[in-house]
């Protein structure tokens, strides 16, 4: 359940989406939005070359999309949908406080767990701190997942496992994380949303995350010459005549 505490005293939000068609992260935030009935304006920075000055602006030179103005004037950068829950006082609640099962990571590995649970009558919930799917949801093509002979989309692919889960039940909460996990004796999990749940047991499944190369002056070029993800800011270098990948 999802309520906007910023609609509940009569404003509209003012946002909007600096991005590009291409960005993986910005449909994952397009989405976000959509789902929860948030009005935005989406300005594509590959068409607006004003728009690109600005973000470049707002960022010293950086270019990392999405950038998302807030209407009390904030701006965040490449946020999580967790990020932009709190943001927008956007509150993910669970539907109760004891499950059977908790499934702390909502990508491919905790959303097959959740159906094998849900399909033997596992009483299950799963806790995602962005976007269901995870990264394999954010992935232009899958060429190695059984079943697929000529590959598929990950949106397509994660879309297909969180219809599966909500077929068995599974309850899924997604922009909220789990922000402690104690046995006591019964499991619990305290969220980011200040609830928390309990189960007779959980399965860990949180997923990756990007290595740094811990050298002088990456933090300050993250975003304008350091990247992580090619398929997300690769295209911003079409053409380029010099390029490192590590």
């Amino acid at each position: 359940m999802a309520s906007l505490g910023w609609l509940k005293q009569g404003r509209m939000a003012e946002l909007k989406v600096y991005g590009a068609p291409w960005c993986p992260d910005c449909r994952r935030s397009k989405t976000f939005l959509s789902e929860h009935r948030i009005d935005y304006d989406w300005i594509d920075i590959d068409q607006d070359a004003d728009a690109l000055a600005y973000v470049e602006d707002l960022q010293n030179g950086g270019r990392s999309i999405p950038t998302v103005i807030l209407p009390d004037g904030g701006m965040l950068i490449e946020p999580s949908d967790e990020e932009l829950a709190q943001a927008l006082g956007v509150l993910v609640r669970p539907q109760r406080q004891f499950y059977d099962l908790a499934i702390i990571g909502g990508g491919p590995a905790g959303l097959a767990a959740s159906i094998y649970a849900a399909r033997e009558g596992i009483d299950t919930v799963v806790i995602e701190r962005s976007a269901l799917g995870g990264q394999a949801g954010l992935t232009n093509r899958i060429d190695n997942y059984p079943g697929f002979p000529d590959g598929i989309d990950g949106d397509d692919l994660m879309s297909k496992f969180i219809a599966q889960a909500r077929r068995f039940g599974v309850e899924l909460l997604s922009a909220v994380g789990a922000t402690e996990v104690a046995a006591a004796p019964d499991v619990e999990v305290r969220l980011s949303s200040g609830d928390h749940v309990a189960a007779h047991a959980a399965i860990l499944t949180p997923g990756s995350t990007y290595r740094r190369l811990d050298v002088p002056g990456e933090m300050e070029l993250i975003g304008s010459s350091v990247h992580f993800c090619s398929t997300c800011d690769g295209p911003f270098y079409a053409g380029a005549r010099e390029l490192a990948v590590i």
